[in-house]
């Protein structure tokens, strides 16, 4: 119920990394004109990577089929399963979310980017102010507060305002008289001050049932995303380092950054 929380942040960072994507997947010097690469020696390094990935966003919209990087919009999102074994919390509940699409990502900014050139370490903080949409299916069952829930069906989740702090290090690997990028952690940290929720077919399609638990778990949605937060941000970390090493394991590190 607050995967949307998890989908816009793990789709901020896709996007992250789909420019860079975009940046490695073409000899420096032949990307297309609506890139830019940043070298190692420009004294504003950093403010070079937040331009670059800003004005790389609203391309990526419809994807890159040259360079094999698919659109961001709309983005599926790989399911979670929750499980509360402590029945004593305030939510207790086995979630399940899967067949998941965010819409609207592509409208998200670039708010800052932290990397020491010809390090192995990168920070960037995400921000999306307008509306974006969760829509994918889920199944639940335990209790909210004091209230049972149970339903499996369609959800539609908004999140306005999500601001999202990612963090990626790890090594230099050697291959091949090249030297890759080795990630051996990735941290994700979420800021939502909005967050709506809808779940269709609660308690069996009951209607009035339905409704009055979709009004009480968006009254109490500040608890609900406290509660599940910290679980969801462990899934989307680790999705998003296996993303990472998978794009960083293939690139040479100075193709991406080049030395000057």
């Amino acid at each position: 119920m607050t995967l949307d929380n998890a989908s816009a942040a793990t789709s901020a960072m896709l996007l992250l990394l789909l420019v860079f994507a975009a940046q490695a997947s073409a000899a420096p010097g032949k990307l297309p004109s609506s890139y830019k690469t940043c070298k190692q020696n420009d004294p504003d390094f950093n403010g070079c990577l937040k331009a670059a990935l800003q004005y790389a966003v609203p391309s990526l919209k419809k994807g890159i089929p040259s360079l094999g990087v698919p659109s961001i919009d709309p983005m599926p999102f790989a399911s979670i399963k929750i499980e509360h074994e402590n029945k004593q919390r305030p939510v207790a509940a086995d979630l399940e979310f899967d067949n998941l699409l965010v819409y609207e990502m592509s409208r998200g900014s670039v708010e800052s980017v932290e990397m020491v050139p010809g390090s192995f370490r990168l920070k960037a903080h995400l921000r999306a102010d307008d509306p974006i949409y969760m829509i994918g299916t889920y199944k639940v069952d335990g209790k909210v507060l004091v209230l049972p829930i149970k339903g499996k069906g369609a959800c539609n989740i908004t999140t306005v305002g999500l601001q999202a702090d990612l963090e990626m290090w790890g090594e230099p690997l050697e291959r091949d008289g090249e030297v890759y990028w080795n990630i051996t952690n990735f941290t994700v940290k979420m800021d939502l001050p909005k967050v709506y929720i809808h779940l269709d077919n609660l308690f069996n399609g009951d209607k009035v049932l339905g409704e009055n638990m979709n009004k009480f778990l968006n009254e109490n949605v500040d608890l609900v995303v406290e509660e599940l937060k910290p679980a969801i941000e462990m899934a989307l970390a680790a999705t998003d380092m296996d993303v990472a090493r998978r794009l960083f394991s293939k690139v040479p590190y100075n193709s991406i950054f080049p030395p000057s």
